[in-house]
């Protein structure tokens, strides 16, 4: 057993989540929209600062992206179901964006993303809109690790080139923005707010959450008549349950995530050859550590460090391009989604890695790196 595993996830305790597990008892609703659900998307909206009703809560964000896709397209009346629509989107991301993607009918079209930001930009998707073999219809750009996004930016896009924007903002809680464009976050385990599962999404536009709740909810809205092709993407009354608890201790949580990376950078700071993620722990709290170097990491190296009790994750592997499943999709090329395979590695975070270990962990790497 590794004595420093990648991830321990620690969700509300039990004693946490009782009182909102008797308000299910009190209520007997579970599901449907039901009253927590409904004061989860109330503490949300206070927390961004607008309306509840441009918040609706999903069973997970896979489910909220591909009913945010599905939404956008129907507002802008186009058929997506045939697969001749295209869809942009990072090749540098987690595969759930590309599951979510194909399950809302588009044709997925690989971008590269942005050396410094590990992100697509407005300007580059722009410049790449001639190159698309088909007809482009929708943008899914993607908050890596919870790295802030520019809302504002991507809405003026939207806007200029009239494609949908649905933001994967699976990891942003602690600074996603909102705009006019839907936004979807994550709830999962293993995220900064977690609830073990569900996932919620947002938006300035009403109508179009509107939208999505319809797609989340079999079609229907208001009455049992499907208006629309949709899926049951609903969060439970049980997971609201514990979404509230984890609202509950949020500034808590947020604080052990900022001491994670201030250890990790205290523990790296000699050595100018690895760096964080930009931004992790200052600008945002992230709940994994992610690394670099100028050189592709060596062979073995995950195994090394492994031998020497620390675990390590390729969160997303060698981007979506290298998915056995997926290699038949057309890209640009993607050197910098290289360059980051090569050299990008998840270390251990969670709550309860203390200042000293952290250090230590850091000193192995460093080591390891170095041949020791």
């Amino acid at each position: 057993m590794l004595r420093f595993p990648v991830a321990r996830p620690r969700l509300p305790t039990a004693d946490a989540i009782l009182p909102y597990l008797r308000q299910i008892d009190e209520n007997q609703y579970y599901s449907n929209f039901g009253p927590l659900a409904g004061t989860v998307e109330a503490r949300l909206a206070e927390r961004y600062g607008i309306d509840a009703a441009c918040v609706t809560t999903v069973s997970n964000a896979t489910a909220g992206l591909t009913a945010a896709l599905q939404a956008e397209a129907r507002a802008r009346k186009r058929n997506v179901n045939d697969g001749a629509a295209y869809c942009l989107l990072p090749a540098w991301t987690f595969v759930a964006t590309l599951h979510a993607v194909l399950a809302a009918g588009l044709e997925p079209y690989l971008l590269d993303v942005d050396e410094d930001s590990w992100s697509l930009t407005p300007q580059a998707v722009e410049n790449a809109l001639s190159r698309i073999p088909g007809e482009p219809v929708a943008v899914v750009p993607v908050s890596p690790f919870g790295r802030p996004y520019d809302m504002a930016s991507w809405d003026d896009f939207s806007r200029r080139t009239g494609l949908a924007v649905v933001m994967d903002s699976a990891a942003a809680f602690d600074k996603g923005d909102v705009g006019l464009s839907p936004a979807v976050f994550s709830l999962h385990a293993t995220k900064v707010l977690a609830a073990g599962e569900g996932g919620f999404a947002v938006s300035t536009d009403v109508d179009l959450i509107n939208e999505i709740r319809k797609c989340i909810n079999f079609g229907f809205f208001g009455d049992r008549v499907a208006q629309s092709r949709a899926i049951n993407g609903k969060m439970s009354e049980y997971h609201a349950a514990v979404t509230l608890a984890a609202l509950d201790a949020w500034p808590q949580t947020r604080r052990i995530f900022d001491d994670i990376a201030a250890a990790y950078r205290e523990g790296f700071a000699a050595d100018n050859r690895i760096r964080l993620l930009p931004g992790t722990g200052d600008d945002y709290a992230s709940s994994t550590i992610m690394i670099t170097r100028e050189d592709p990491l060596p062979p073995g190296f995950d195994e090394a460090l492994a031998a020497r009790g620390v675990g390590t994750r390729r969160w997303w592997g060698g981007g979506i391009a290298k998915q056995v499943a997926y290699r038949r999709f057309s890209s640009d090329l993607l050197p910098v989604t290289d360059w980051l395979a090569q050299r990008c590695i998840g270390l251990p975070c969670y709550p309860g890695l203390e200042r000293d270990e952290i250090l230590e962990i850091a000193a192995i790497v460093g080591d390891t790196l170095r041949g020791r």
